[in-house]
Order: structure tokens, then sequence, then C-alpha cells
């Protein structure tokens, strides 16, 4: 009965080759969460969001182009991680997803979250450099209620100083 589709007899195995497959057996060597703790914070880059404290608040930039089921947790965690840093202190906190093109039903939940957040840390959350597709499925969402939209550069340089 070789050669018929789907036969296992025609595919070689690891286990016969002598190999073992990696994903067998757990591995002894467990991932490090990503953290932005003060002790790492210098080295520390993201991948997903770049988070620049400034003089009258916190800009984050998202450089991904899809918020969705990955990247939303990271990039909120890190900007929570971020607000938690400020300590209290008052001022502006800008969202700018001028590098994203898509956004999920995660990446929706994590504006909301992060919204939130910067409330109850005393921030006034802004939007900044929403292309066309974006802004329109957040303001079908009521999203962009959540948030003062800001689309010119200037404003965005008079909000951080």
């Amino acid at each position: 009965m070789r050669g018929r589709r789907g036969d296992s007899a025609d595919f070689p195995r690891l286990s016969d080759s002598g190999q073992s497959c990696a994903f067998a057996k757990p591995t002894s060597r467990l991932m490090k969460p990503y953290t932005l703790n003060k002790s790492e914070a210098a080295g520390a880059l993201s991948q997903y969001v770049a988070i620049e404290p400034h003089r009258r608040g916190l800009y984050a930039k998202v450089v991904c182009p899809t918020i969705g089921q990955r990247e939303a947790p990271i990039i909120s965690g890190e900007i929570i991680e971020a607000i938690d840093r400020l300590g209290g202190a008052k001022g502006n906190f800008v969202l700018d997803l001028s590098g994203v093109n898509q956004l999920t039903s995660m990446g929706l939940g994590m504006c909301i979250d992060v919204r939130n957040r910067v409330a109850s840390a005393k921030l006034k959350p802004y939007l900044f450099g929403t292309n066309r597709s974006v802004l329109d499925l957040l303001r079908m969402m009521k999203i962009d209620k959540l948030f003062t939209v800001i689309h010119a550069p200037d404003d965005l340089g008079k909000l951080l100083g």
C-alpha cells in the first residue's frame, strides 16, 4: 500500500534517523519576559513600541503595522510600566499610531485599556498620526471619544514641549 496519499510510511520519521524533536520534551531554559525595570531600562528596547518621557508627559509611538493578538498585550504592558514609572506626575500622554495600518479587536481593547490606565494616572490622553482607515474604525467603535485626536505635528510639539 505504499504510494498512497497520506500513508505515513512514505515519510521518514525523526525517530528512525536517530534525531529528536526539540518540541518533544520541555527545555530547562525559561524565557525571561520583557520588562522595563529601572535596572534594565537603559538598554532595553521594544520591537513594538518606543516610549519617550518628556517634560510635559509621555510619548508612545507604536512601530508595528498591525496591533493584533500578539502585539496588544506587549504594547499595553510596556506603556503601563512607563506610566507607573512616572510616579503620579501630571501631564499629557500621546499615543502615536502613525505606523499602524490595521487594528484588530485586541488592538481596540488595548487602546481602551491604555486610556483607562492613563486617566487613572492623571494624564490627559491624546491620539496622534492615525491614518484614515484606523481613524474610521476608532470612530465607528466610538473609541475616538476617549482620546483627544490631534493631526498636526505642530500640535504634538506644543503638547510635549
